[in-house]
């Protein structure tokens, strides 16, 4: 992800998350999509057309998992602003749970700041219940360079 962050600069990027469901409450990161193109220095349009393809990458390439591995929500970079929900990201979210899609999902905001700083929040979202909080741990002995299903390369050829 820090590849990708790196690559949008200050544009606001993002994309859907994929994820197995270890335990209850309790998801390990398996994958996510990305759309380095869309986004502005404020703003960031989730295009299903363009996630929806990467995910089903992502789910074939984890098919012989144990657990399920599914969509687990959306995450977006905030280059110059701290990681944290805007109303306008609240409203997309609680739409979504209230009104279409899953009952339940994540929203990962994340900042890079500096080489090896990632600062980030996660907030989770379900049906009939306020927005909460969550905890995301990273394992760095677990961490892939490239995750399944994603193709790091930008628009001049380059991997990042």
């Amino acid at each position: 992800m820090r590849g990708c962050l790196e690559t949008g600069g200050l544009r606001e990027i993002g994309g859907w998350l994929a994820a197995e469901q270890l335990a209850p409450g309790k998801f390990e990161l398996v994958g996510f999509t990305v759309d380095l193109d869309v986004g502005t220095h404020n703003r960031f349009a989730s295009l299903p057309t363009t996630h929806g393809v990467q995910l089903d990458g992502i789910l074939a390439a984890n098919a012989d998992r144990n657990g399920r591995v599914d969509y687990l929500g959306e995450w977006h970079s905030h280059p110059t602003f701290p990681p944290v929900p805007s109303d306008i990201d609240v409203a997309a979210m609680t739409t979504m749970v209230e009104e279409s899609g899953p009952s339940f999902a994540t929203l990962l905001i994340v900042r890079l700041l500096g080489v090896g700083v990632l600062q980030a929040t996660i907030t989770t979202f379900q049906r009939g219940l306020p927005p909460e909080q969550g905890q995301l741990i990273i394992d760095h002995a677990r961490l892939t360079p490239v995750l399944p299903g994603m193709d790091l390369t930008d628009k001049n050829g380059r991997h990042s």
